[in-house]
């Protein structure tokens, strides 16, 4: 017979304590990448090996469940290896090799299932409908309970009464949404075994961090390298920040497309300009609404440019007319850029992003337009009353975007990459990576709400002409 070996994997401290806990149901809240799923797939060929029990590893897709199911060959692997080495200095040649043969056929994988001495079993299945996993006899794995669809509690409905026959649930995850089964089962510590480990608590145990030359490297700098403030308390703090979901959604986006023109401009230094870029006769008789995000290095300078369309069906709703997309260039350009925007038309309105960088350049705007110029600092009063405005601009079908492919599609994702967090009761936006503009940081998103916000003005400011 053949026993689990434990003491031959290593384990992080956080992971020892896991492994060793065996209660009927318990819980992992931990960071990214702080080995939750190789302590639990040790755990399941343990668990099968000393007691000939089957395992199921659930997650929402195929592919994560075999993820998980790959970590638990490998530490099968592992054991077999050592129960070779146990007889190794016994047996002759010709015995060595027939127990060789005997230990692989005891741990052999057939599809999805390791099948392990003692007849104990470890499986992976994909857990997208609940309805699937009613007829299972065995104990569970959930990894990444947090992103289940439903916030996991139709499947927690259906594999808890499990227990009652005696078997066991594990669950792991790093939090998402508080309105979820597992951010429910992380706070319930009177009823459940919860083991909660964040990116501190593992660098105070000794696990290394590195950087991205792959040297090792501190908490600080690590963060740093992320990037991303409200993804950090998230995945390393393990902070259920709140449920997140799409401030515009792709349906709302997809409604708003038009085939109306646009013109696109890019720029990647300060000679990429042509100053005759908008058509002063053309916009004369069309007020235009314009947007200005502010940026010099990492992200993107964004000047959106809305207008009024002319058509019977669609007539008033607003309209991407130009959009000019600057990178690296100097302050003084981009002042250039959107100064010839609101000359093009003398009853045109702007507002720009005045926070940090953006306040010289603002100031200087707002000193030659005067009330047709707002600047706005990035506060989170004001973000919140960004984010409504370019919501509601979709929900009344007021906006009027490019096609959602070929080489306009990214803008389409950089609206959508705006998530909005209503845990609280002002409204928070939370950045999050285009796939299609990574240098992008929602970029395009702000200058169309800044423009939204322009157009804002002559409602508040009765003397600007509307013509």
């Amino acid at each position: 017979m053949v026993t689990a070996a434990p003491s031959v994997i290593e384990f992080m401290p956080w992971q020892r304590r896991f492994f060793e806990d065996r209660p009927r149901v318990k819980v992992g809240c931990v960071h990214r990448q702080g080995g939750k799923d190789f302590v639990s797939a040790a755990e399941a060929v343990d668990d099968a090996l000393t007691t000939g029990s089957d395992w199921y590893i659930v997650s929402m897709t195929q592919r994560q469940a075999d993820q998980t199911h790959a970590k638990c060959r490998q530490i099968a692997d592992v054991m077999k290896r050592a129960a070779r080495i146990v007889g190794e200095t016994r047996l002759t040649e010709r015995q060595f090799t027939e127990v060789d043969r005997e230990l692989d056929h005891m741990f052999r994988c057939t599809a999805r299932t390791l099948h392990l001495p003692g007849g104990g079993t470890v499986t992976a299945l994909p857990g997208r409908d609940p309805d699937t996993l009613a007829g299972l006899t065995g104990n569970v794995i959930f990894t990444e309970f947090g992103l289940f669809a439903k916030g996991g509690y139709d499947h927690w409905r259906v594999i808890f009464p499990l227990i009652t026959r005696g078997y066991r649930i594990i669950v792991i995850s790093t939090p998402r949404g508080r309105n979820t089964k597992f951010a429910e089962l992380v706070n319930d510590r009177e009823t459940y075994c919860v083991h909660f480990q964040t990116i501190e608590d593992s660098v105070a145990e000794g696990f290394v961090l590195r950087d991205n030359t792959g040297e090792p490297t501190d908490l600080e700098t690590f963060k740093a390298l992320y990037g991303d403030e409200a993804g950090w308390r998230r995945e390393y703090l393990c902070e259920f920040t709140g449920d997140l979901e799409a401030l515009v959604t792709w349906a709302k986006l997809t409604a708003a497309v038009s085939h109306a023109d646009l013109d696109v401009c890019e720029i990647t230094s300060d000679a990429g300009w042509d100053p005759t870029f908008f058509d002063g006769e053309k916009l004369a008789h069309d007020r235009g609404e314009i947007g200005y995000d502010v940026a010099r290095h990492s992200d993107l300078s964004v000047v959106w440019y809305n207008v009024a369309e002319s058509s019977a069906m669609t007539a008033g709703r607003r309209s991407l007319r130009y959009l000019i997309v600057m990178r690296n260039c100097t302050f003084a350009l981009q002042r250039e850029v959107v100064t010839a925007a609101m000359k093009a038309n003398s009853r045109n309105v702007g507002a720009g992003d005045a926070t940090g960088l953006g306040m010289d350049t603002n100031e200087t705007l707002r000193a030659r337009f005067g009330d047709r110029w707002l600047p706005v600092t990035f506060t989170a009063k004001a973000k919140a009353e960004l984010g409504s405005l370019a919501r509601t601009a979709f929900d009344d079908s007021d906006q009027a975007i490019p096609p959602l492919d070929g080489k306009t599609k990214w803008i389409g994702t950089d609206l959508y990459a705006v998530q909005a967090d209503r845990s609280s009761e002002r409204l928070k936006l939370i950045e999050t990576p285009n796939p299609l503009r990574p240098e992008s940081h929602c970029d395009a998103f702000y200058a169309f709400a800044l423009a939204r916000k322009a157009a804002a003005l002559t409602a508040a400011r009765p003397h600007i002409s509307t013509g």
